[in-house]
């Protein structure tokens, strides 16, 4: 079923930016890459949206094309980072995952969850979203009701503070 069904103003859109989307992803994307399958994560995302509630309906597609692409770039980079192996490394070599090994990696995981904790609310939500639901800054600040300078201070606030914290315990 399309992601346009049942949606009037959506239907409108797609018949509108459906062809100029598919030339904005083309120019972008390695050919053999689907730019199709983009343009439909573009009106996926616009359905959840309150379309009336846009001044500027094109910008607003187009900038979420360009979060498409950027969340899309972050998932490959992930992939490859855990798609790659340490040279050395023996999955099956019981010490990389001793008692002692898992034993550690929890007691990081808490210390980061308490480091996150100690940071005022807005500034903590603004880190898990970006960090844990993928969301994009612009996104972010929209949703929040914040300016991207706000959001950009929340995040550095964020990462200082777990960076000093990450240092203390070491």
């Amino acid at each position: 079923m399309s992601a346009v069904a049942g949606h009037p103003r959506l239907e409108e859109l797609a018949a509108h930016y459906r062809a100029p989307l598919l030339r904005f992803f083309r120019r972008r994307v390695s050919p053999g890459e689907d730019a199709d399958d983009l343009v439909q994560d573009v009106f996926s995302r616009l359905a959840a949206q309150d379309l009336a509630k846009i001044a500027n309906i094109q910008g607003y597609v187009f900038q979420v094309a360009s979060n498409v692409l950027r969340d899309r770039a972050r998932r490959a980079s992930v992939r490859g980072i855990v798609s790659r192996v340490p040279d050395g490394f023996d999955v099956e070599d019981e010490a990389a995952f001793s008692p002692e090994r898992i034993l550690q990696s929890r007691e990081a995981v808490q210390m980061m969850i308490s480091a996150l904790y100690e940071l005022p609310e807005t500034v903590r939500m603004v880190f898990s979203h970006y960090h844990f639901d993928g969301v994009a800054q612009v996104e972010i600040a929209r949703r929040m009701g914040l300016s991207l300078s706000t959001v950009e201070k929340h995040m550095a606030k964020a990462n200082s503070h777990l960076l000093y914290r990450l240092r203390k315990v070491r």
